[in-house]
């Protein structure tokens, strides 16, 4: 599959399967609108040049992605043949063939456990872990009024037009149908409490709104936004520019996206240079509890390998290698409904409890028995946005 672009009927044809399920559920691997330009002896060669051209600026951006802004130095450039072995597809849109001449626009889909494992190879932090699904709320100001509904607000259709549901914060952008209006009336007012925004929310199927407010004037869109959820907010200030209003926003819309991927990479992020070793018992009350129970830790981001050593009807002892730093483990933990504390016989891992410091640690050096493991881990289960129909 490395070398689809040398067949491209075949390339396309697997590579459509491919990203119509990645897509459905805004991977963060699949990366999208990717300008490619080739000459070749004929216009299939100059497509098949085309599509491998697009390799390198797709990692560039996928990169950008998910490793945060000051490690992107720090990541290798993989060659053609590694390249070759971390994309499973492309998708070919508004194709243009002109006798030896190729354009085009492209879509690639990385293999996501194969770009992770390269980047913990070169001790490269990265973040797969996907923040709270968002609904996009855009308010543009402009002739002295703001307007959120309807086509003719600009800022909505840039919304549209810059797809940020792969990123790391997923946002999507609004019907703008007679739903949305009567949960978002003109003249509600647009602070920070949850509750304003609950009803849209809960209709999309979304964890969060962003309140994006924006002005344009002199070839520069001023943003000022709020990334609003149940339990607290965000804020964001960003500018964009372009040759006209419309480009501005556009660009407004992707510093805005970036300006929340590096905040979330900033706490999300895994530190691949640090790892540690811990032991726990977890006790259960069924074959069945113990089984969830592995299988949930196993899909925590910072689980390295795990290793059983003990099991009786009440409980099991494991060995536990985690990546990255203390309080990053303990987010995966909490996010996964685990917390590890510290009981009389000494750690156990047990059900989340809110406001309980868990008891961390551990050694560098594996216990006695356990297994080293290797350099593959789980795929990160991605949150699927169910649209209404």
């Amino acid at each position: 599959m490395g070398v689809w672009w040398k067949s491209p009927v075949a390339a396309l044809v697997a590579a459509f399967a491919l990203l119509g399920s990645a897509q459905a559920v805004g991977s963060l691997f699949v990366v999208r609108g990717v300008s490619v330009e080739a000459t070749g002896e004929s216009a299939t060669k100059a497509c098949e040049a085309a599509y491998a051209q697009g390799h390198p600026a797709a990692w560039k951006r996928l990169v950008e992605r998910i490793v945060p802004k000051g490690e992107w130095g720090s990541v290798r450039q993989p060659s053609a043949d590694e390249l070759q072995t971390l994309v499973s597809g492309y998708e070919v849109s508004g194709e243009k063939r002109s006798g030896t001449k190729c354009l085009g626009t492209m879509t690639y889909l990385f293999k996501g456990d194969e770009v992770k494992k390269y980047l913990r190879q070169s001790g490269v932090a990265y973040a797969d872990r996907r923040g709270l699904s968002t609904l996009a709320l855009p308010l543009y100001d402009t002739n002295g009024s703001t307007m959120l509904w309807g086509d003719q607000n600009l800022w909505l259709n840039a919304f549209r037009d810059v797809k940020l549901e792969n990123e790391l914060i997923p946002v999507e952008a609004p019907y703008g149908d007679d739903g949305d209006k009567a949960a978002i009336p003109p003249g509600v007012s647009m602070g920070t409490d949850w509750l304003t925004y609950k009803t849209i929310a809960d209709k999309y199927g979304m964890k969060a709104v962003l309140v994006a407010r924006v002005s344009y004037a002199n070839g520069t869109a001023s943003v000022t936004a709020q990334h609003v959820w149940a339990g607290g907010h965000d804020n964001y200030t960003v500018t964009g520019t372009g040759a006209d209003e419309r480009g501005a926003l556009r660009d407004a819309v992707r510093q805005l996206g970036a300006a929340m991927n590096e905040h979330w990479k900033s706490t999300a992020a895994i530190d691949n240079s640090v790892s540690a070793w811990i032991t726990v018992w977890a006790p259960y009350n069924s074959l069945a509890e113990r089984n969830s129970i592995e299988q949930r830790l196993r899909k925590v981001q910072n689980v390295l390998s795990l290793t059983i050593s003990r099991v009786t009807v009440t409980g099991m002892s494991m060995s536990i290698q985690y990546r990255g730093r203390q309080d990053q483990f303990a987010a995966g933990l909490k996010d996964a409904g685990f917390g590890i504390y510290q009981g009389s016989g000494g750690r156990i891992l047990t059900e989340y409890k809110a406001g309980q410091q868990m008891a961390l640690g551990g050694s560098s050096a594996a216990p006695e028995g356990a297994d080293s493991g290797s350099d593959e881990e789980p795929p990160v289960e991605e949150p699927q946005i169910i649209r209404p129909q």
